[in-house]
């Protein structure tokens, strides 16, 4: 029977190798699927700071009201092409969440499709519609992309970048063109400057100096332009990232921070695994890449690409990772900040799965299972809280409670009191964090007995198991356990609609060249007016509140600070604030309830689901 199932699906497989119109068929009904996804997920999430940033922003760039490092002017805690971007986009299509969220899905079916054209060419029509399915089987990935922030851009453009560059016969405007879209991708996201050498050492390798020169030049197009364009205020930029002594008189004013978080060890590794969760294809896939690395390639372009593609890989991963596990500034954004880079790993994944070695050497058997279990481990650590609600409220209770044989009606608690003198609460804690773990590890071995049970062949039991889990980590990406948990800003209602109602509503009653004192979350909402007076150091809210008595100095550099802020709302024509931001103790309510302003609306929610999204407007009296 197995015979014949061996031979049935040999048959199936050769035909379908001969028919590759069928693999692109089912690639485009893949791109179709994750379309219909990204537009359900650019209508039910909230907007965010970031989001709100990059169109707003962007608009005041566009419409020439600011520009990019001007004194005075917003904070550019980003490089100019981030802003610059939407904006340009938003100038054409009309400002507004909706044109952000729509160019938000554009720039993902293109990365989607950058992607599936790349592997296609260098892997074949089959590899190329398996990536094509894990994307459309990511939502997170899908819902990190579906705002207008930098995540999806920089995708986008990371994509692209593969698919001029990567695989025999590139002509001399193709690698061009690579090198432009890798300085423009530095032009968009500061930490993802990598890309530029190392795609030069790329081209040299793999085609010669000739070639590296029209990637370089591609780059310097970019990269060297939008530093003239801007020079020498660029280099506040470089003078945060690259603490040197020539660039001292572009860093930042000293201050003292109110953003400064003390995030715990645990917070930390729970950040890093929920980027395996959240990204599984991608960075457990070129984990199982390397591991499977193969012995025989089909061409030397395909080794050449995929080496460059793993240091790549790992130099954006070392480097996010010490960008957001390394600070306290936003510790739990090292999931997002990996959405600007997956679809490197699952390009890698992609180019070396065809030559996979499966026959693996007993030290890599050894890594690839210690790999796995630390993988089970760790993402069962940081899936504590979903796994709790899967098992339901009391089923810890219950564990502890269950009766130890042999020590009479001691149940497990007491016993782990008795020995160890931990409280009760210590224990109950205790099991939330190790029940999951103790299971996933036991998944993993249970797939090892498995292998060997099943297969008979006991030195593939570790390397079997590996590239099952891999597999099932694929398949299963959806689910609550992996990136189905993804929810952050969900609203299951259309959210787009919600902010262009409560846009209407400010228009009605904030005129043309009102000057403005803003006390709200994402931007965004000031797309609606676009004409009104604001000073745009506070449009970062309390990440751009400092403490120093400099005021010119914090002003200059968009930042704020407490007296500021007294003076502008002494200065401002109208009062936009957002209820979450208006406690009955705070300063601001106090001096709104002075008597001299007048409440003149309360907006609808801008998002459904949350109940304290609306705005009270006030109008000096």
């Amino acid at each position: 029977m197995t015979k014949t199932l061996s031979l049935g699906f040999q048959k199936a497989w050769g035909w379908l190798a001969q028919h590759p119109v069928v693999a692109d068929g089912v690639s485009i009904a893949g791109v179709l699927a994750y379309c219909l996804e990204l537009w359900r997920f650019t209508h039910i999430q909230f907007s965010v700071l970031d989001e709100g940033l990059y169109l707003y922003n962007g608009w005041l760039f566009a419409t020439g009201k600011y520009v990019p490092f001007q004194a005075y002017g917003p904070w550019m805690n980003q490089m100019p092409l981030a802003f610059l971007i939407p904006g340009w986009v938003e100038l054409i299509f009309g400002p507004g969440l909706q044109t952000g969220r729509l160019f938000a899905l554009a720039l993902g079916l293109l990365t989607a499709l950058g992607l599936w054209l790349t592997a296609r060419r260098l892997a074949g029509g089959w590899v190329a519609a398996g990536l094509v399915a894990v994307v459309a089987l990511d939502p997170a990935a899908a819902q990190m992309v579906s705002m207008a922030a930098s995540q999806g851009l920089s995708a986008c453009l990371l994509a692209w970048t593969m698919f001029f560059s990567l695989g025999d016969g590139r002509k001399n405007w193709q690698l061009a063109l690579a090198g432009l879209l890798a300085g423009a991708t530095v032009m968009v996201r500061i930490n993802l400057l990598p890309v530029m050498p190392l795609l030069l050492v790329y081209v040299l390798w793999a085609y010669g100096w000739k070639q590296a020169i029209w990637a370089l030049a591609g780059e310097l197009v970019v990269f060297g332009g939008f530093h003239l364009l801007y020079w020498p205020n660029i280099l506040q930029l470089w003078a945060k990232f690259i603490p040197l002594p020539f660039l001292k008189a572009w860093a930042p004013p000293p201050v003292a921070q109110t953003w400064n978080p003390d995030n715990p060890l645990g917070y930390r590794v729970a950040s890093f695994f929920l980027s395996f969760r959240y990204h599984f294809a991608a960075l457990a896939g070129a984990l199982a890449a390397w591991i499977f690395w193969p012995k025989e390639w089909k061409s030397s372009a395909q080794f050449k690409a995929a080496v460059y593609l793993s240091v790549l890989l790992l130099a954006f991963f070392v480097l996010h990772a010490w960008a957001a596990l390394g600070n306290e500034y936003c510790v739990f954004c090292f999931p997002t900040y990996t959405t600007f880079y997956s679809g490197i790993g699952l390009m890698l994944v992609a180019i070396t799965l065809p030559s996979w070695r499966l026959a693996l050497p007993t030290w890599r058997k050894w890594l690839g299972l210690l790999i796995m279990l630390g993988l089970l481990a760790g993402m069962a650590y940081s899936a504590e809280g979903t796994i709790a609600s899967l098992l339901g409220e009391g089923f810890y209770k219950r564990l502890l409670a269950i009766p130890v044989p042999g020590f009479g009606r001691a149940q497990v608690w007491q016993l782990a009191t008795n020995k160890f003198q931990w409280t009760y609460e210590a224990i109950y804690d205790a099991a939330h964090v190790w029940f999951p773990i103790s299971l996933a590890v036991g998944f993993g071995l249970a797939l090892l007995a498995a292998w060997k049970l099943l297969n008979g062949r006991k030195n593939s039991a570790a390397s079997g198991a590996l590239l099952v889990f891999i597999i099932l980590g694929m398949f299963f990406s959806p689910s609550s356990l992996l990136a189905g948990e993804y929810n952050s800003y969900d609203c299951q209602n259309d959210v787009i609609k919600g902010y262009k109602a409560v846009g209407v509503q400010l228009a009605t009653v904030i005129p043309p060249g009102a000057s403005i004192y803003w006390d709200g979350y994402s931007p965004v909402s000031l797309l609606a007016l676009p004409d009104v007076k604001i000073h745009p150091a506070q449009l970062h809210g309390t990440y751009s509140l400092k403490i120093s008595n400099d005021d010119d100095a914090l002003e200059k550099h968009g930042w704020w600070n407490q007296h500021l802020a007294e003076k502008w709302l002494g200065e401002a024509d109208y009062v936009l604030v957002e209820a979450r931001n208006l406690s009955g103790d705070s300063w601001l309510a106090q001096a709104l309830a002075s008597g001299a302003y007048q409440e003149v609306t309360v907006t609808s929610r801008q998002a459904g689901c949350q109940s304290d999204s609306f705005f009270r407007v006030f109008r000096r009296k």
